[in-house]
């Protein structure tokens, strides 16, 4: 077993060893990179586009807005080897993060980058998921969605293999066991959100299961929920972004409640490509995802809410609390019930901030809260809230039914149960 404070020696020496220099640039300094009307794209039409869209809705308290999206139709790789019971992380250098290197899966790369439309070195292990061998044994492979507020449809394949035979590493890669999974997951900002989703993908049952509503009623209850609500979402020019400005500089809603879309320039001696440049998304403050867990026979069971987002095509379930720059968008929910029991001084068992992915997302963060309630009588649940226990989360996820804000945070509270 590979000790705590020797992964945290490693990470040191990998920062003094690699460099990563971000500068914030105009959008007409984004070298490949083209800005028009209706998207910001690349020139040779890989990578992403950045849209807007106007979205309409019967749901929530806000029926119609505009914003920009992330449109990219690929399907990415998201993959993780496990060999002896020991799982191999890369340590990845990204535009977005906040500490310079976070531990990523051993692939986590879109059809763009792994066809190497950069130009750069191919990617490392990928023919592991690519091709057949074998002596792979292939442990999950599932299709999930990415954040619904900020892709529209983005999914990717979050699989997790076994090698029964040996498997080079590279020196920015490491193999950690689940004792050093459980030790990562509470550090601030350091195992990145791809891998966190794909250990959430690979959560076990447990033996014994006491759910408060069947799996039935729960799926009832979206497909209910699915029935009653609509939305529309439609393409329109960045000029018609209400209450967003638009500059040379960024794309920015002027109450702060969404996020700006920024230019950077990059230059790294530890990626693909030496230089590039692109455009990213950096919210406007910490967001805050969390749940509300509730212990029956040993079994807990987590206040799930239903949400409808312009990413998604269908609702999904996601955490009781999922607020993107709650700073701002908390002014109407000083008196949500579920807010002020998540923000209850007792009874917290996880309280952590995590990254978004630094690919995409500028300095991005969340606050992951879990708290139990022994109480719930009094405890009024919408329409759209309900329990679910530990193993119908597990089904929820294999079917795609759960946002990656709750099955990430979901995944920080059960990592010793993975496979």
């Amino acid at each position: 077993m590979r000790k705590n404070n020797q992964i945290n020696i490693w990470i040191t020496n990998l920062k003094k060893k690699f460099f990563l220099k971000v500068k914030l640039v105009k959008f007409s300094q984004l070298d490949q990179w083209n800005i028009n009307d209706k998207k910001i794209y690349h020139k040779n039409k890989s990578f992403f586009q950045i849209v807007p869209f106007i979205i309409k809705t019967n749901f929530g308290n806000i029926r119609s807005w505009s914003q920009p999206l992330i449109v990219q139709k690929e399907v990415g790789i998201l993959g993780i080897i496990k060999r002896n019971n020991k799982y191999l992380l890369q340590a990845k250098l990204e535009p977005g993060n906040i500490n310079k290197i976070q531990l990523s899966p051993t692939v986590q790369a879109t059809k763009s980058n792994y066809l190497r439309k950069h130009g750069g070195k191919k990617t490392l292990y990928l023919k592991f998921f690519k091709t057949n061998y074998k002596k792979i044994k292939l442990l999950s492979k599932v299709k999930l969605s990415e954040q619904g507020s900020r892709y529209l449809n983005k999914l990717n394949y979050n699989i997790l293999i076994e090698s029964n035979k040996k498997v080079k590493k590279y020196n920015n890669f490491i193999w950690v066991d689940k004792k050093n999974l459980s030790f990562l997951i509470k550090k601030k900002n350091l195992l990145n959100m791809d891998t966190i989703s794909i250990l959430a993908s690979v959560i076990k049952k447990n033996s014994k299961n006491y759910p408060v509503n069947t799996f039935k009623i729960i799926i009832n209850k979206l497909n209910k929920f699915n029935n009653k609500y609509f939305l529309e979402i439609k393409r329109i020019n960045f000029e018609e972004l209400k209450l967003w400005k638009k500059t040379d500089k960024y794309i920015s809603d002027i109450k702060k409640i969404f996020f700006s879309v920024i230019g950077v320039k990059i230059s790294s001696n530890a990626r693909e490509v030496k230089n590039w440049s692109q455009p990213i998304i950096s919210d406007h403050s910490l967001a805050i995802n969390g749940y509300l867990v509730k212990k029956i026979d040993n079994t807990y069971n987590y206040l799930l809410q239903i949400v409808i987002e312009p990413g998604f095509k269908y609702p999904k379930f996601t955490s009781t609390v999922c607020i993107k720059n709650f700073k701002k968008n908390n002014i109407n929910l000083k008196k949500n019930p579920y807010v002020k029991l998540l923000f209850n001084k007792q009874n917290s068992i996880y309280d952590i901030t995590h990254s978004d992915e630094g690919g995409r997302f500028y300095n991005n963060q969340s606050r992951n809260i879990i708290k139990t309630i022994k109480d719930t009588k009094n405890l009024k649940l919408k329409d759209n809230f309900v329990w679910v226990s530990h193993n119908q989360i597990v089904d929820l996820i294999k079917k795609n039914l759960l946002t990656i804000e709750a099955r990430n945070l979901f995944a920080c509270f059960n990592i010793d149960n993975i496979k």
